[in-house]
């Protein structure tokens, strides 16, 4: 994800999920599955699909006179960008800082903490200082 590294926004997100669900789309495809949803028109879905081309989040296809619409990166691989960059953002790159400001205002349940002691539990460095 070299290009701009610009956040991604919900509508980028939504048309991506979709993408990596279905596989390569036209234009007319993704409009008919997420017109009803979203509201939006083919000419809305092409300056979407502009954009996150130009972000270099998607790119295409050329099939006759259509073009077929796909993610560049895997889903884990923007996922992990995005927390990356949330993190970075809000919290100077610290875990940690975040997950003390959600113990403090509850917004962690039972479940979750339990969830975390099971995976920090379950970590172990590796000999050669790296994570596993």
């Amino acid at each position: 994800m070299n290009r701009k590294e610009t956040n991604i926004t919900k509508s980028e997100q939504k048309l991506l999920h979709l993408l990596w669900r279905e596989g390569p789309m036209s234009v007319m495809q993704i409009t008919g599955q997420l017109e009803q949803e979203t509201g939006w028109s083919k000419q809305a879905v092409i300056s979407f699909l502009k954009r996150m081309e130009a972000k270099g989040l998607v790119t295409y296809e050329q099939k006759g006179r259509t073009r077929y619409y796909l993610p560049i990166h895997s889903e884990e691989a923007v996922a992990k960008r995005e927390r990356s960059t949330f993190l970075q953002n809000f919290y100077h790159g610290r875990l940690g800082l975040m997950i003390s400001a959600m113990v403090q205002e509850n917004a962690l349940s039972q479940e979750d903490i339990q969830e975390i002691r099971k995976v920090l539990d379950a970590f172990q460095p590796r000999e050669d200082g790296e994570n596993i």
